[in-house]
């Protein structure tokens, strides 16, 4: 189901959280839209290294919860619960507590379309190059060049060299 703001004029504020298991969000959106439920997992699109390669990766934007739309006093609550891949909504005492309205509505913009990762570089973030020649040698960031390329500074032979790389060859290390 592709969910998008135009279907949901002044339902922006009858969402709820509900709680997965670990890396079973799409198996626990699947059965409760089975149930008639209506369901929104926002997820990003991210680079990964795997088995030495760079892959592109969708994973939820929040691991763990999903967004299930419920009118309190209609729709009945009990079956989320027991659902498969399901934990229960999340609930401050023994009351459901509905998502504001602030929060939803930029989540209900954003639909079930993944949003593009970036990676974000600050001034002195030590990097590590995944691709090319340097492959396994850190570095530390020093300004973008561009839109798609950096610079960076290299310690390489006792000297600090200046080098303009593909930012996409590069990840930042914690």
């Amino acid at each position: 189901m592709n969910v998008k703001i135009q279907e949901f004029s002044g339902v922006a504020e009858n969402w709820f959280a509900v709680t997965t298991h670990i890396r079973k969000e799409h198996l626990a959106r699947v059965n409760l839209e089975r149930q008639g439920y209506l369901v929104l997992s926002p997820t990003i699109s991210l680079r990964k290294r795997r088995r030495g390669n760079w892959q592109a990766v969708i994973e939820p934007m929040f691991p763990g919860y999903l967004f299930v739309c419920l009118k309190a006093g209609e729709d009945d609550f009990s079956p989320i619960r027991s659902t498969v891949g399901c934990k229960g909504l999340v609930r401050f005492g023994l009351k459901p507590q509905p998502i504001s309205t602030q929060v939803m509505l930029p989540l209900l913009e954003l639909g079930d379309t993944p949003i593009e990762s970036e990676l974000e570089l600050t001034l002195g973030d030590r990097v590590r190059f995944e691709e090319g020649p340097l492959e396994g040698l850190e570095a530390i960031y020093v300004l973008p060049r561009g839109e798609d390329r950096v610079k960076v500074l290299l310690n390489i032979l006792g000297r600090s060299n200046e080098l303009v790389v593909k930012k996409k060859n590069l990840s930042k290390l914690e």
